[in-house]
């Protein structure tokens, strides 16, 4: 007998759960595809992270390697720098005695060549060549006799012009001339002759002046008094007198007495 096949029908509720497992399938290889891709991608990441935090760990080691270089460096600078303060100071401290020693050999220098000038005189004005064929200190005794009138001729140990080139022209002044008194009293009398007022000539007729050879430093001294000797000269009944080495004397009308070191001083006085 001729049975018929009749074709299975397929039931409409499977069909769905197929397409959906079909789906899930693509769904999980694609997220599988993605987590491969992401895993790479964060393996590949982490490989470069981690080799440029090599990169800083050796050169944060070569850095704590020159910090620790340079804080040995700077500690045994400090002690270097504690060490020199030390030095310093006791250099200090020999300076400021070498100072003090060496303004009390200044002085005495300056006293002892004060002393050695105490019989010396400066002759001003006396012509070059007058003394040529001539003893010097002969030449200059004959000379103070005849034009300060001395009763007699004064004893000189030494004569001579001073160090300076000799002045070419006849415009030039002439050097001074020195001389070294034999007797400390003869030279005062001839000083005191010399600044007695009058203007002093020779016989040859040079106008000559008689000064005390004072060390530069006592002139210096002696010239930073000038303006205030000249105010002194204007003043009527006022005696005023340097002493040695820089000391201005004023004897007022009154008779008081007042004695100044200092010209700035000794100016205010007169101003008041």
């Amino acid at each position: 007998a001729y049975t018929s096949k009749m074709p299975k029908q397929r039931n409409p509720q499977v069909e769905p759960q197929e397409a959906n497992a079909s789906g899930h399938d693509e769904v999980l290889t694609a997220i599988g595809g993605l987590c491969g891709e992401l895993m790479a991608t964060l393996t590949t990441t982490a490989k470069v992270h981690t080799d440029k935090l090599q990169e800083l760990q050796c050169a944060l080691g070569r850095m704590e390697s020159k910090i620790d270089d340079t804080m040995g460096r700077i500690a045994e600078l400090e002690t270097a720098t504690a060490t020199h303060s030390d030095s310093i100071h006791a250099m200090e401290v020999d300076i400021s005695a070498m100072k003090q020693e060496l303004a009390t050999l200044k002085i005495r220098c300056e006293d002892l060549e004060a002393r050695s000038r105490r019989c010396n005189l400066r002759i001003m004005g006396v012509k070059e060549g007058r003394e040529e064929g001539k003893l010097m200190s002969g030449f200059v005794a004959e000379l103070l006799k005849e034009t300060l009138q001395l009763a007699s001729t004064p004893l000189l140990d030494r004569a001579h012009r001073t160090l300076r080139s000799k002045p070419v022209g006849g415009d030039a002044p002439p050097r001074a001339i020195v001389i070294k008194c034999h007797y400390f009293n003869e030279k005062e009398a001839i000083l005191r002759k010399a600044t007695g007022g009058k203007q002093l000539t020779t016989k040859d007729g040079d106008k000559i002046l008689v000064l005390p050879d004072y060390t530069m430093a006592v002139s210096k001294q002696h010239e930073a008094f000038n303006e205030v000797r000249s105010l002194l000269r204007g003043l009527e009944r006022v005696r005023y007198g340097l002493l040695f080495p820089a000391t201005l004397r004023i004897t007022t009308p009154e008779g008081e007495e007042h004695r100044f070191k200092d010209p700035l001083k000794a100016k205010e006085f007169i101003s008041t």
